[in-house]
């Protein structure tokens, strides 16, 4: 997330003419929610290797994270951008804050490619976001089991190992702060005889805002099938993931993160 770091950089912009209602209002989130959809619903994101093919969106928000007491934010929700196997490619969060600067809210989108190759964003014929490099690098998950042959077994071992996996965030640059990983994934998916035959997406979360995404997933390599992990950023502060107690990712402040060729990227969505 982008707290009021984000809003002083977009002094330039003008508030949305549109007054949400108020932040505690039922009928007002559920109006919230119908414009978070309804705004993300304007791209056609598309990855590199097949431009033709325009990644599925999800219909329901994949997470709602709601106002949040660390920061200025009113209301946000995070939606998924799918792929082969109802894999997650791209993940935009679509969220309002409110503060003496945007007394009627300004809305955000934050992308954040989970692809390992380049994409492209596009709202009408204009591109939007494309970034040049993966979002996502996958390694070995050192230690890790061979995949299990059952579903249920491999559930089990995607929850052992993602409870290995600790991750930290700058909020604000106060210093490091552990995150909380949430108890079961936001995302699960894969296809038999594909590139990622199990896989599973968790979140690291401040608050109930996720910052760190930690993808688990089942991938060949060689002539087996092996766990492997990426972990990819939902926030514009540094942060930092370690398994076993052992670092295994890194990511400095990216303020601002207006750069459209980079794998994240934030920008101001004009009603």
């Amino acid at each position: 997330m982008t707290s009021l770091v984000l809003a002083a950089l977009l002094m330039g912009q003008k508030p949305d003419s549109v007054d949400r209602g108020t932040d505690n209002d039922k009928a007002a989130a559920e109006e919230r929610l119908k414009f978070m959809k309804e705004s993300v619903e304007t791209y056609r994101l598309t990855l590199s290797d097949d431009r033709e093919t325009p990644l599925r969106l999800e219909g329901k928000p994949a997470f709602r994270l709601g106002k949040q007491s660390a920061d200025n934010v009113v209301d946000g929700a995070i939606f998924f951008w799918i792929g082969v196997g109802g894999r997650p490619e791209t993940a935009i969060q679509a969220f309002m804050i409110k503060d003496s600067y945007y007394p009627q809210g300004l809305w955000i989108h934050e992308f954040t490619s989970l692809a390992p190759g380049a994409l492209t964003a596009q709202r009408g014929k204009r591109s939007v976001w494309a970034p040049t490099t993966g979002g996502v690098d996958f390694k070995p998950i050192p230690g890790a089991p061979k995949p299990a042959a059952t579903l249920a077994q491999r559930t089990r071992q995607l929850n052992t190992l993602a409870q290995g996996f600790r991750a930290s965030d700058q909020f604000k640059k106060r210093g490091w702060s552990e995150l909380r990983l949430l108890s079961k994934p936001i995302a699960r998916y894969g296809e038999a005889n594909s590139k990622v035959v199990d896989g599973a997406l968790y979140a690291f979360v401040l608050g109930t805002d996720p910052e760190v995404f930690l993808l688990l997933e089942a991938r060949p390599a060689r002539e087996e099938t092996e766990w492997q992990y990426a972990c990819a950023p939902m926030s514009v502060f540094a942060l930092k993931s370690t398994y076993d107690e052992k670092p295994v990712w890194e990511v400095t402040d990216r303020m601002p993160a207006e750069d459209p060729a980079r794998p994240f990227f934030v920008t101001h969505f004009k009603p």
